[in-house]
């Protein structure tokens, strides 16, 4: 058994760190309120967008607009999301992990692995030693994340697009759903697919039939034509996509924090009802050593 000493020290240096796991419980606790309140604002806005542009491209004769060009399953861009810290639990793990078996799956399919932009520390550093091919990467990105990051991701992605540097642009994140729920995501962002745009938000997963909306109520006046239009709304759907998949990147993060601080500040207070319970037979078993050897000294006197 260990000596009282040791077994005081651990239960301070248990005490000590079940006093941090708390209050980054508490920090992250907050944050994923300000997160899941600036996301859900937000939420009402993209949709809204995403109703205007599938009905400008369907109740009326618009231009060809390559963003909308579907060139089949050729080079793509896959954008990985990850944090830049730990102490989440098996976040980050779970995106990567992900985003390997989506590589496996790419190179089975088409021979090979699709280019990676890297959103994220944790992820580039896995990547980067796993030898990928990494076009760009934004760290310490989340710290104050703006719009103008989102579009400044939307442009590259965009501009990869539109020089055929790749045939599809897919982003791979955590969509938030609670504090408590996240699911890993994969969204293409590119090529714009009107069948993806007005999915309900429980079909965070892209996929289904898309009906298009009754039209005849709704009569657009274009100035100066629709492909004018288009041409200004197609970008900034892209940036608004990519600035909603990182703010459900930032709530999901806090989320995940916060549940595992939660479970280390549990099985703190599990460790130091152990460790007390070892020091209190620990100090039984010297009191009794002591006894002992108080009572064979008195009989040696005798």
């Amino acid at each position: 058994m260990a000596t009282l000493r040791a077994v005081r020290r651990r239960i301070v240096s248990v005490e000590k760190v079940r006093e941090i796991t708390a209050a980054m419980k508490t920090v992250s606790a907050v944050k994923v309120r300000n997160a899941q309140a600036a996301l859900m604002a937000m939420r009402p806005y993209a949709a809204h967008l995403a109703e205007v542009i599938s009905h400008l491209a369907t109740c009326s004769e618009p231009a060809y607009h390559p963003l909308l060009a579907d060139r089949g399953d050729g080079d793509s861009i896959l954008v990985v999301i990850t944090s830049d810290r730990g102490l989440c639990g098996p976040f980050n793990s779970n995106v990567i992990k992900r985003a390997a078996a989506h590589q496996e799956d790419l190179r089975e399919k088409t021979g090979r692995y699709a280019d990676m932009i890297c959103i994220g520390g944790k992820g580039y550093n896995y990547f980067r030693r796993k030898g990928f091919h990494i076009l760009e990467k934004y760290t310490g990105l989340f710290a104050g994340v703006t719009y103008e990051d989102a579009r400044d991701i939307g442009r590259s992605a965009i501009g990869a697009f539109l020089a055929r540097d790749a045939d599809r642009v897919d982003f791979l994140y955590h969509h938030f759903f609670s504090a408590g729920t996240q699911a890993v995501n994969v969204r293409s962002v590119l090529p714009i697919r009107l069948a993806d745009m007005l999915l309900p938000e429980e079909a965070f997963e892209p996929g289904g039939e898309f009906v298009p909306a009754a039209c005849s109520y709704l009569e657009y006046i274009f100035e100066p034509d629709s492909d004018a239009v288009l041409s200004e709304l197609l970008p900034l759907y892209v940036n608004v996509q990519v600035w909603r998949i990182l703010q459900e990147h930032i709530s999901s993060e806090h989320g995940a924090r916060m549940v595992a601080m939660n479970a280390a500040t549990r099985n703190c207070e599990d460790m130091l009802g152990t460790l007390r319970l070892d020091y209190n037979k620990a100090r039984q078993t010297t009191i009794t050593k002591e006894l002992l050897e108080i009572t064979a000294g008195a009989e040696g006197l005798k």
